[in-house]
């Protein structure tokens, strides 16, 4: 389901890229008239370059997805939350449901901690909050808030506040909700990103910028 979720997006953005094509072609078309000149090729230009542009990011977000477990690039098509964690422990969700995450060794279909909706590294810890958004909360669960997992022992501490949270771990508390929670990264999943970030995104503006000079230097054309 998720997967056509991101196709039905793709097909929106291909559409609304489209109509923005529509526009283009028609201001082009106004801005030749009102320079007495023609140029047909100039107004299909106007009206395929925005869905042409889309069209190549697009390409550009699958094609990062395909190397992300190579190279470390952002996975944003088809990637679920997948994060390091100290001692080859890893907090990972599905796109669905990221509130609730889990944490598990690689390679272990078993879980350590379920149902983990906010996390903090500190050290060998993982510091965090349970998530009750998809199953409500039993007797037994009373007090078990909060948690401090040991990554180096696998021993799991529970808690009813932050405060004995914070006593506990002796550190300050500030988790992060697991959809947004992002392990640093190493320098080459930046250097990684970052060209990522340079192919998509610098041609397109370049593009772009030679299209509209050419376009002004033919409205002032004798």
């Amino acid at each position: 389901m998720e997967i056509i979720g991101r196709l039905l997006v793709m097909f929106l953005l291909m559409g609304a890229a489209c109509a923005v094509g529509a526009v283009c072609a028609l201001i082009v078309y106004l801005l030749l008239r009102r320079a007495k000149r023609q140029s047909v090729r100039a107004c299909v230009v106007a009206g395929l370059f925005p869905p042409a542009a889309m069209g190549y990011l697009l390409g550009c977000l699958v094609f990062s997805s395909i190397l992300s477990s190579f190279l470390g690039t952002p996975d944003l098509v088809f990637g679920d939350i997948n994060e390091p964690l100290p001692n080859g422990f890893t907090l990972e969700a599905l796109d669905k449901m990221p509130e609730a995450g889990h944490i598990q060794k690689a390679g272990n279909s078993q879980f350590q901690v379920a149902w983990v909706g906010s996390a903090q590294v500190d050290g060998p810890l993982v510091l965090g909050k349970y998530d009750y958004t998809y199953f409500s909360k039993t007797d037994e669960d009373t007090g078990r808030d909060y948690f401090i997992f040991d990554t180096r022992t696998g021993e799991v501490r529970n808690f009813a506040s932050e405060n004995g949270l914070a006593a506990a771990a002796k550190t300050n508390i500030h988790l992060t909700l697991t959809p947004y929670y992002h392990a640093p990264r190493s320098p080459k999943q930046l250097i990684s990103s970052a060209l990522l970030l340079f192919i998509a995104v610098v041609p397109l503006v370049a593009l772009s910028l030679l299209l509209v000079w050419k376009l002004r230097a033919f409205l002032r054309a004798e």
